[in-house]
């Protein structure tokens, strides 16, 4: 077994090597705008609305074939999000609306097409998103338990045009999906999720 692994990774290595000539790495900036929806197990979390949410950062894309890369970058997420919270013991119902603030760390893979139209690809991306809590704002001060760090699923699909050469802009929608509890409780679980249409820039 241990045979084949290193196989595995010797021909991973040719190919690897075989391709250096088409290696190519953008930076860019991007940013958007979307929807922002709001997940939970609570039962006394009797109705939640849509809300809205932003995202802007740096973004830089590695390829490691001519249709293949790795993104990553650096992101800031704002949501604003309400609902409507029943406590169990009074039976009173409290509105509650909250702006929250993460940092987003994305590792993604990016799979493209061949150039159509002269200067068009489409594109897909697929990864892992590393979150860490900055903030959060709430109109009652209800202090919610927020956890440091959660982990959330990304989604990708978009269009880039090449221009002026060899800078390319992007134009996306964006899915993010926070699977892992924001919330710190025990048997409670909040999540979030946010549908963004994204422009970017990469130089």
């Amino acid at each position: 077994m241990r045979k084949k692994i290193y196989f595995l990774i010797f021909v991973m290595a040719l190919s690897f090597a075989a391709s250096a000539q088409r290696f190519e790495y953008q930076l860019g900036l991007k940013g958007g705008l979307g929807l922002s929806f709001l997940h939970s197990n609570d039962d006394q979390i009797v109705n939640k609305d849509n809300g809205s949410c932003y995202k802007f950062g740096f973004t830089g894309v590695y390829y490691f074939a001519e249709n293949y890369g790795v993104t990553s970058g650096f992101n800031v997420l704002g949501y604003d999000l309400s609902y409507k919270f029943k406590d169990s013991e009074t039976n009173i119902t409290t509105q509650r609306n909250l702006h929250s603030t993460y940092c987003q760390i994305p590792i993604l893979l990016k799979m493209r097409t061949d150039q159509f139209s002269d200067k068009y690809r489409a594109f897909g991306e697929i990864g892992y998103g590393l979150n860490f809590h900055v903030s959060e704002q709430d109109k009652h001060d209800y202090h919610h338990p927020y956890r440091d760090v959660c982990s959330s699923f990304i989604l990708h699909l978009g269009v880039e045009m090449e221009v002026l050469n060899r800078s390319t802009l992007l134009f996306m929608l964006s899915y993010d999906n926070f699977f892992s509890s924001m919330m710190s409780m025990s048997n409670k679980k909040l999540t979030m999720s946010n549908l963004c249409f994204e422009i970017g820039f990469l130089f």
